[in-house]
């Protein structure tokens, strides 16, 4: 079995300046590379819920609305098998859908058709990694994205398709978010404790909107365990704001065309991403080069319109959203 970490290139190329360098320089062993074993799987528990409030504003002071609720959750097991590791170019990690499991509350309260994402399980894609663990090559996603893109449609009625609610973008965003932290430092070999580092990310949103909405998302490498006894691990913490730009790399699952949206969110318009905040806290394994866990928490404000005015009654969303991602044994 070979066993390359991908720090490997950039190691061999300081390694010789290492004594030259001051002593109250960073250590290289405090560098956050992805390390993968050919062949070996790394398994992952992901898990997105989101839980949306709608309310009425109105003109009048007195007229109070009863806000609605609804809840979505995504639980995913996913395996991630290293099947080329190169130190030079691009590592290739065969990614296996092991269990999907999807629960939701709507609205009115009636069970929703069944979530697009039940028909992963079973289902691989490849993902090609950068040295420093930036996906490089995301074909095979857009491939498996546009599939269960499809899979969200129910047969068209009068003509118009309509689309089920799903959480494709959850599944999505959680991809990136596995391996986004250490692929987003500029300058490993600078790195130290209190550093702190940004990168725009899509967010799930339960509607088709392109560019989808976004964060801008600060990294800071909070603190490095010292403890000989055990792994090293550095606790990487994260604050989110809303982007103030577009975001421009994203994935679209859906064909283009109009469609009817099932359910409450099929009758509002115009969404008003106003205001996200946030933060989370990632475990990255040092000795192992993988990421042990990463959970987020945040809220996200929306203004709305309804597709039919009702008089000065405006809709207002608020979305608590929590992700979590956790390394679990391969079986």
């Amino acid at each position: 079995m070979k066993a390359l970490h991908f720090g490997l290139v950039v190691m061999g190329c300081v390694v010789c300046l290492a004594g030259c360098q001051d002593s109250a320089k960073p250590s290289l062993d405090n560098w956050l590379l992805v390390s993968f074993a050919e062949g070996v799987p790394i398994t992952y528990k992901m898990v997105s819920e989101r839980k949306t409030e709608i309310d009425m504003t109105t003109g009048d002071p007195k007229k109070k609305s009863r806000p609605q609720t609804t809840t979505e959750k995504l639980e995913l097991v996913m395996v991630y098998t290293p099947v080329e590791v190169d130190p030079f170019g691009l590592s290739t990690l065969k990614v296996d859908c092991q269990s999907v499991k999807v629960t939701r509350s709507g609205f009115s309260g009636k069970r929703s058709a069944s979530d697009a994402m039940k028909s992963l399980t079973g289902q691989s894609f490849t993902l090609k990694l950068t040295p420093t663990g930036k996906i490089a090559d995301i074909s095979d996603l857009e491939r498996i994205a546009k599939e269960l893109g499809a899979a969200s449609f129910s047969d068209r009625k009068k003509g118009t398709r309509i689309k089920n609610p799903d959480m494709i973008g959850d599944f999505l965003a959680m991809q990136r978010y596995l391996w986004n932290a250490g692929a987003t430092i500029s300058n490993q070999l600078n790195l130290r404790v209190g550093d702190t580092w940004q990168s725009q990310q899509s967010i799930p949103w339960p509607v088709p909107i392109y560019p989808p909405p976004a964060r801008m998302t600060t990294y800071t490498l909070d603190s490095i365990s010292d403890n000989d006894e055990q792994p090293r691990k550095a606790a990487i913490t994260s604050v989110y704001t809303l982007s103030e730009t577009p975001i421009q790399e994203y994935i679209r699952p859906y064909e283009k065309g109009k469609f009817q949206m099932r359910g409450m969110f099929g009758f509002l318009r115009n969404f008003q991403f106003k205001h996200l905040a946030g933060g989370g806290k990632q475990l990255f394994n040092m000795d192992d080069g993988l990421v042990e866990s990463d959970t987020q928490q945040y809220l996200l404000n929306v203004n709305a319109t309804f597709m039919l005015p009702l008089g000065d009654s405006l809709p207002v969303l608020t979305v608590d959203q929590k992700i979590s991602i956790e390394r679990i044994e391969s079986n």
